[in-house]
């Protein structure tokens, strides 16, 4: 049985910027154990496998090339640009997917795509994390943020010490969950907020081009720090991406831009 699949380039207007993330819409899900064949042989750091409920409701999950994540921002985009552009879906009123993450809501603001996503907030991480970030910074000055969900987030103290970041990705694999993230203000004459890189070397993912989940915990971070509910914010990857985000409590605003890369079909599964 033939799937369609579509890549999207996601939190950008222009191809190969952004991060590309495979969609692929289906009238049953294949079995778990397949999907995930399919993610590991498409390798990218999420495909995305949807499935229709009823007009404008959908089943969403996501598959890393190594396993299934509870919430993923960039393929959520991806997916919700893709059904816009068939002509699947109604604009004027909510997309919902229901996820492992709960139903989330998507809207449509001209080009940008703005999806309701649960806040995530900072807890402390163990001890023995801790001594791998101390291993893995050495002498510079660090803050830590905390563990949040599946990943730990550091603060550095410049925009180029984010630019600048080597990872050591043997070391960020020791450390409690799957991510590892590194942000920092912004500089002042940039017309962004705060910057970040993100890791998870666990998940088959060296370095996330953009990562929509991981600004759940950034958005309330910066929000308080910066005494500003509404932001904008680049992820300062080989690829690059812009996000705007809006810090709304219990609940996290992402908006972006999403252009289709390329669409075919997988053949043979």
């Amino acid at each position: 049985m033939q799937l369609a699949i579509a890549i999207i380039d996601a939190f950008t207007n222009q191809t190969f910027r952004g991060n590309p993330a495979a969609t692929i819409l289906v009238d049953q899900f294949p079995e778990d154990a397949q999907m995930q064949q399919i993610a590991s042989e498409i390798n990218l750091s999420e495909t995305a496998f949807v499935k229709p409920l009823g007009q404008n409701h959908f089943h969403l999950r996501w598959f890393t090339p190594k396993q299934e994540v509870p919430l993923c921002g960039h393929a959520t985009l991806a997916i919700a640009h893709y059904l816009r552009e068939l002509s699947t879906i109604a604009t004027d009123v909510p997309l919902v997917f229901s996820t492992l993450s709960g139903d989330l809501h998507i809207s449509f603001e001209g080009s940008l795509i703005v999806m309701d996503f649960p806040a995530v907030f900072y807890k402390n991480c163990s001890a023995r994390s801790q001594q791998v970030l101390a291993e893995i910074f050495c002498d510079q000055s660090y803050e830590v943020l905390g563990q949040a969900d599946d990943y730990i987030a550091v603060a550095l103290d410049s925009e180029e010490a984010i630019q600048n970041f080597q990872p050591q990705y043997d070391r960020i694999a020791q450390l409690d969950g799957f991510g590892f993230i590194v942000t920092a203000i912004a500089d002042p004459d940039h017309p962004y907020d705060f910057v970040s890189r993100f890791f998870a070397p666990k998940a088959g993912i060296p370095e996330d081009p953009v990562t929509g989940s991981a600004h759940c915990s950034l958005t309330p971070y910066w929000a308080k720090r910066l005494s500003k509910n509404n932001l904008k914010a680049k992820q300062l990857s080989a690829r690059t991406g812009e996000l705007q985000v809006s810090d709304r409590g219990t609940r996290i605003l992402i908006k972006g831009e999403a252009i289709t890369f390329l669409r075919g079909e997988i053949v043979n599964r």
